[in-house]
């Protein structure tokens, strides 16, 4: 019990901090890559691995988002680990990447229990082009381009046992300006603060099958919080399979294949439940592919 009593002092210093951070690209499969948003998860298996992935959002709507990830993952000695993080996003004339390193420190509290602490440094090289934009003849502020450079600072815990875990994180810290113009006009927009919170527990079902329900949410300083509620199925270990709810947002089925070897398949398939995308059933896709080694 007091294990979660110091994680809930945390989360609640990470939810009060009036600093604000970037805005974070939507992931229907984060449990399969979770060191993109909690560095905790750094080196956190017993054996290195890499990373690819791909999201479309909104199929079909002019100019929705994109993202693509390349990840890293290594353990280390004495109980440290390290990972690299590169994220590509666009929407419409927005375009960010992020690049970040993690490092994680695991702490042994039982047999069955251990937590780990990570932080986050890097930064965003953010883009937007006005000139595409539709209106540089009307005003002349979409008359050229703007771009910027924002440090990255990070941390989360990742609390696990051999039957549930728990993760608290927040990608960054630091302040950040998209845009930024003279005159009669606001002279900044600056990104707001993600804070991370999420668990599951772990079910044997028999020898080769578990049961994962859990629930994941995402806090954002000025914005309705999002929550996502899932079970996910692991058979054997080669193949995973589960659903998603996004409150109010969308349902998602995803599913994930091991090759002998250690190649991973996975792909996502959301399907909006929001009325804002009833017009054109917008839905969207997600893919990665994972490699380990020892």
């Amino acid at each position: 019990m007091k294990y979660f009593k110091l994680l809930s002092l945390i989360f609640t210093v990470l939810y009060i901090s009036k600093t604000e951070a970037q805005q974070d690209p939507n992931f229907t499969m984060y449990n399969f890559n979770m060191n993109i948003i909690n560095p905790a998860y750094a080196g956190a298996n017993e054996f290195t691995e890499i990373s690819l992935a791909y999201r479309s959002q909104w199929i079909g709507v002019p100019n929705a988002p994109e993202t693509q990830t390349l990840t890293y993952s290594q353990p280390l000695k004495n109980n440290m680990g390290i990972g690299v993080s590169i994220i590509n996003d666009k929407v419409f004339v927005l375009a960010e990447t992020d690049v970040a390193v993690d490092f994680s420190y695991k702490v042994q509290l039982t047999k069955n229990e251990s937590l780990t602490f990570g932080i986050k440094a890097g930064g965003a090289f953010t883009n937007i082009d006005l000139t595409n934009a539709g209106a540089p003849e009307l005003d002349p502020l979409f008359g050229s381009n703007e771009s910027a450079f924002n440090p990255q600072i990070g941390a989360g815990f990742h609390l696990k046992s051999q039957n549930y875990y728990i993760s608290i994180s927040t990608p960054n810290f630091l302040n950040g300006k998209r845009y930024e113009k003279d005159g009669n006009v606001p002279i900044a927009a600056l990104n707001a603060f993600h804070t991370y919170l999420g668990g599951g527990y772990i079910f044997t079902l028999n020898k080769s099958t578990t049961l994962t329900p859990g629930i994941m949410a995402r806090v954002v300083e000025g914005a309705p919080t999002s929550y996502d509620v899932f079970t996910t199925f692991d058979f054997n270990q080669r193949a995973t399979a589960g659903v998603n709810y996004r409150v109010d947002e969308s349902v998602s089925l995803y599913a994930l294949m091991s090759t002998k070897n250690n190649f991973r398949f996975g792909l996502g398939y959301d399907i909006s439940t929001s009325k804002l995308y009833d017009s054109n059933n917008a839905s969207s896709i997600e893919l990665i592919l994972k490699y380990k080694w020892n």
